[in-house]
């Protein structure tokens, strides 16, 4: 059972689902679940989980995010969601058959009048429950259903695994056009070990982000997006800086921001990797990777970031 103050004593819409990443699949049943809501008169709400299901039923291997849940709360809201309930995924809720998980969805204290699923979700004890549950489900309460078929691009269906699998290849503008967005990562600025600012002149900053895929090793044409809301075009270089490499380095991402000074330690930004430019690679010295650098930013600087 939950409980949402938003939702008291409001007739209610809700579109299920994780959610994660919020890509084009997710927002095509959010677009139905805003239309039916309007049709009824009704408050269109997500109603979704956290942590991700696969976490708790497969702890040794749980799915990386694709985005922190800050991210994936506004996205819901930006298309269309007036309210976000967040119901706690357990092992006591996993194990529960369906009928008893939709009976909880009667429970809050507002009037369900519509559901919104993916056509192929699946939910209680071992996933058993499907379409067929829900839709008569709803047909017994008088509550509308709408099972969404899965959105494709050519011959994929989108979803949040193609994601991971797209971004983890480098293939960023397959994830762009599944995510309908770029992709984009979100994080804490750090200290480093300040190679670049003093020998190279080119400060950067190091971002160790909340969530998300990282793409494979090497330089990057990116875009910045600082606290105040500004854009910047970027250099990213997403590995072991095999040029300064220490016996104790760890993987980073370094990003030299274009026409931009100032100090953003402890500060949190975001990044979008737009185009892979070359592999990481040790250079024999400081001035041949400062002359690579300086070929890598004229290069970043014809692309429209």
């Amino acid at each position: 059972m939950f409980q949402d103050r938003e939702l008291f004593g409001q007739r209610v819409v809700f579109g299920i689902g994780v959610f994660d990443g919020v890509h084009r699949g997710h927002r095509k049943l959010l677009q139905a679940a805003v239309a039916l809501a309007e049709e009824l008169e009704a408050i269109p709400a997500a109603l979704t989980f956290a942590p991700h299901p696969r976490q708790v039923l497969n702890p040794g291997n749980p799915p990386p995010l694709l985005i922190p849940e800050s991210e994936r709360m506004r996205l819901l809201r930006q298309f269309g969601m007036k309210s976000v309930s967040i119901i706690p995924f357990t092992r006591k809720l996993a194990a529960m058959q369906p009928a008893e998980f939709l009976n909880t969805l009667t429970a809050f204290s507002g009037t369900l009048c519509g559901i919104c699923v993916g056509a192929n979700w699946h939910f209680g004890a071992h996933a058993s429950g499907g379409a067929a549950e829900l839709e008569k489900f709803a047909a017994e309460r008088k509550i509308r259903f709408i099972p969404v078929p899965e959105e494709r691009l050519d011959d994929t269906v989108i979803s949040s695994t193609a994601i991971r699998r797209a971004v983890a290849a480098g293939r960023l503008s397959e994830a762009e056009a599944m995510l309908g967005r770029p992709y984009r990562l979100t994080g804490t600025v750090v200290k480093g070990y300040r190679a670049a600012t003093c020998d190279l002149g080119r400060p950067t900053a190091n971002l160790v982000p909340d969530e998300g895929i990282l793409p494979p090793d090497g330089v990057y044409a990116a875009r910045v997006f600082t606290p105040d809301g500004k854009r910047y075009p970027a250099a990213a270089n997403l590995g072991f800086s095999p040029t300064y490499r220490r016996a104790d380095e760890e993987r980073r991402l370094e990003l030299h921001l274009l026409d931009f000074s100032g100090p953003l330690y402890d500060q949190e930004i975001s990044v979008e990797l737009v185009k892979n430019l070359r592999p990481e690679r040790a250079f024999p010295n400081t001035d041949a990777l400062r002359q690579q650098i300086e070929k890598d930013i004229a290069e970043i600087r014809k692309i429209q970031l």
